[in-house]
């Protein structure tokens, strides 16, 4: 299968492109000249003034929401292509697409982006003039380099940057180069003037002259990666840069929760919910989860449900297809826990027969340690979840989300004792992978650290 994965506008006749292979399929990717491309790039920036700075914030909101949408019925063509093209592309499974892609696309709706705007820049009519004596104006370009670790990721990034009356380019990853020339397509249906403000393009990272005017031109660069790849990239940004590196999430359970079997079970399924969905590729998927001891149910009871929900899973959100390196870690996994049978104190492991479906290592103590991720968990055995700020603060830059399952009266002091360690985002096991808009990566705003603010003073000048 061949496509292109790219949304070029003002571009006529033929394209120059190359081939990309991504899995199983062939994506055209194009090939521009560095003059030619801060062309496209200064066009976009052209129609964004002209068709969207004049625009009510309403009169936007109402065309994403129509593009959302679409999305969300299943037999829009485009949703259609999307879980034909992904999986191949991707390597998740037909009905994890199905499933997670809705679950990306649904928080884009017009009245919580308007509620986001409204808890971020106090009233979302700051975007339409001076309002209150403040007056927000987005970026006239801003520029999203996307991580291709979970496809869709497109969508929120494009969308907001599009209400906030910003050009937008898109470096699409090499992971999916496919959604972001769906979700362009999608938009031009609706709204041909909004497309016009979008650009969406693939290059390898590092390619000289035309990095340097896709990190140059625009006015903000917000960027997601490896450590090592933001730190490149800060140093390349001529102008303001927002970089997400790597990031990581657990889960933890008291004892209290644990009471009788069937709590215990239910949360089981909660939490390979989390795992199983987008195969821990996320930086909000739990690559460990602490559990107190001497419950009713012990650590070792709930992992063998957590086994049994995690086999119930591979069935109906099956794993995404693996590298040989990524077999090898997986197995590489289950040799080291199996190892740790052999030491004193310690527990074991639990795999699936004949597959790398899912594993399961059972270890005493709190030290932080990330899984391989491919369905690789944790189950951490602590005698009380006080002891996990000595484990977690050591790793405090690259925590992002628990998913926490305590009593009531606990919550709060749990959630101060993680959000001392670095933890961003708290919430109930089994909503870990079905964040809010709110939801602020990295402790940092959605969109506010996009926005410039104009403060009037005064009476107008009046003396």
């Amino acid at each position: 299968m061949r496509v292109h994965s790219y949304h070029l506008p003002g571009i006529e006749g033929h394209i120059p492109s190359e081939p990309l292979r991504c899995g199983a399929v062939e994506v055209e990717v194009p090939r521009l000249g560095p003059d030619q491309f801060r062309s496209l790039l200064d066009r976009a920036r052209a129609a964004a003034l002209q068709h969207l700075r004049r625009r009510p914030v309403d009169e936007i909101l109402a065309a994403v929401d129509c593009v959302v949408a679409n999305w969300l019925r299943p037999d829009y063509h485009l949703r259609q292509q999307a879980e034909e093209i992904l999986p191949l592309a991707t390597g998740f499974s037909p009905e994890s697409v199905r499933h997670g892609l809705p679950l990306l696309l649904e928080p884009l709706r017009a009245a919580k982006i308007r509620a986001l705007l409204d808890a971020e820049l106090g009233d979302y009519r700051v975007l339409d003039g001076t309002y209150g004596g403040r007056h927000a104006t987005g970026p006239s370009l801003i520029a999203h380099v996307l991580s291709g670790n979970i496809p869709g990721l497109a969508a929120a990034p494009v969308l907001l940057s599009l209400v906030l009356k910003s050009a937008v380019l898109i470096k699409s990853a090499a992971g999916d180069p496919v959604f972001p020339a769906l979700l362009a397509t999608s938009i031009r249906e609706v709204d041909p003037d909004l497309a016009r403000c979008l650009v969406v393009a693939y290059w390898r990272g590092g390619e000289g002259e035309f990095e340097e005017a896709a990190l140059s031109v625009p006015d903000v660069v917000v960027a997601s990666g490896s450590d090592a790849a933001i730190a490149a990239m800060a140093a390349r940004v001529r102008t303001r840069f927002i970089g997400h590196g790597h990031k990581s999430s657990f889960a933890a359970i008291g004892r209290e929760c644990l009471s009788d079997r069937n709590a215990a079970i239910r949360l089981a399924h909660s939490l390979a919910y989390d795992v199983c969905l987008w195969d821990q590729q996320g930086c909000l998927s739990p690559q460990l989860c602490y559990i107190e001891d001497a419950g009713h149910v012990t650590p070792a009871a709930f992992a063998a449900h957590l086994a049994e929900a995690l086999s119930g899973y591979a069935a109906e959100l099956p794993p995404r297809q693996l590298s040989f390196d990524e077999q090898a870690q997986v197995l590489r996994f289950r040799q080291e826990a199996e190892w740790r049978q052999d030491t004193p104190g310690t527990t074991g492991l639990l795999a699936s027969p004949g597959s790398t479906d899912w594993s399961i290592s059972i270890e005493k103590g709190a030290e932080f340690v990330p899984s391989c991720l491919n369905r690789c968990m944790r189950i951490k055995v602590v005698t009380d979840l006080s002891e996990l700020p000595a484990a977690l603060v050591p790793h405090r830059r690259h925590l992002e989300a628990a998913g926490i399952a305590v009593a009531p009266a606990r919550l709060a002091s749990l959630s101060t004792l993680l959000g001392s360690c670095g933890v961003h985002r708290i919430c109930p096991i089994g909503e870990m992978q079905r964040p809010p808009l709110s939801w602020r990566q990295g402790g940092r705003p959605r969109v506010a650290d996009w926005v410039e603010w104009t403060v009037t003073e005064g009476r107008g000048g009046r003396v």
